[in-house]
């Protein structure tokens, strides 16, 4: 396992619908093997798949690779809290637009609401 290695639940939806992983791959538009490499976390779903997944399940694709999600989530709100620090101090409305964006994404990796 690849340390980009994420929980996965296709294989679990792909089986409720008693799909091969051929079938789902002929709908993805990918291999039977990208399929296995994905339910085996060997391989990060491209947009395209995380999409079609989506479609094909009628399951957000944050349900379908959760981890992944919020892997992604906890990197970008770590940089937006870097950033935002990156701001304190200056001036502008402009400026204050953005770091108030900015504070929100970083709270959101300590689970607070966003202030919208």
């Amino acid at each position: 396992m690849h340390d980009f290695a994420y929980p996965s639940y296709l294989r679990t939806y792909r089986k409720r619908w008693a799909l091969t992983q051929r079938e789902l791959g002929a709908l993805l538009g990918i291999s039977a093997s990208h399929i296995s490499k994905l339910e085996k976390l060997a391989e990060r779903p491209s947009v395209v798949t995380l999409i079609g997944a989506e479609f094909v399940f009628g399951v957000h694709s944050r349900r379908l690779f959760p981890a992944l999600y919020a892997s992604v989530e906890t990197m970008i709100a770590r940089r937006a809290a870097l950033l935002a620090e990156t701001m304190r101090g200056l001036g502008g409305e402009t400026l204050a637009i953005k770091r108030q964006l900015l504070d929100e994404i970083a709270s959101r990796i300590a689970g607070e609401k966003p202030h919208v």
